[in-house]
């Protein structure tokens, strides 16, 4: 099966909109999760991409589709932290957390899974989801991310976005230190 995520513009719904949103889109025939960003909304459908699904989307919410991603984003080598970041700065909270999925196996560092822990935190914010956010970010927590995530700061930006608020996500990182892991081991 696959999984398509469409971005679609956001002209004026929040996140207490869910339910709206829900109801709206009952009838894509194929399961499917919405995520509600300031700047966009995020329809990810576990089902085949076509006309007529994107026809169903456009018409049920009223606004038009910026972008389709089907299956993961391309991730380029030695671009991983830098596409995060960009992604983490768009919203884009759960493709965000897929560039740092390799690094996090390839070094087998638990530090490095925290990061793909806190974009899935935001992610479930997004989905309206609090609890699972907070679970997210406590998990974060107990694998030592607090050395490369302001935990604070994380707990903040999930406010933000049920304050339907712009986040600031990659200013709670620390940068200089994910590096510093991310280096090749000599």
């Amino acid at each position: 099966m696959d999984r398509v995520l469409y971005v679609i513009e956001n002209n004026g719904y929040s996140i207490n909109d869910l339910n709206s949103l829900k109801d709206k889109l009952s009838n894509l025939g194929c399961p499917h999760t919405i995520r509600v960003s300031l700047t966009h909304l995020e329809v990810v459908a576990f089902c085949k991409d076509s006309k007529i699904l994107r026809e169903k989307i456009t018409k049920s919410i009223g606004f038009r589709i910026l972008d389709i991603f089907i299956g993961e984003p391309e991730i380029k080598k030695g671009k991983e932290l830098s596409d995060f970041i960009l992604f983490l700065d768009n919203e884009l909270f759960w493709l965000a957390h897929t560039f740092m999925e390799n690094p996090w196996k390839s070094y087998n560092e638990k530090k490095l899974q925290s990061l793909v822990l806190y974009a899935g935190a935001l992610a479930k914010a997004q989905e309206g989801d609090k609890r699972a956010a907070m679970n997210l970010i406590q998990m974060a927590k107990d694998l030592g991310g607090d050395e490369f995530i302001d935990l604070n700061c994380a707990i903040k930006q999930i406010d933000l976005i049920f304050a339907n608020q712009r986040t600031y996500a990659s200013k709670c990182l620390n940068v200089d230190q994910i590096i510093k892991y991310m280096r090749p081991k000599t």
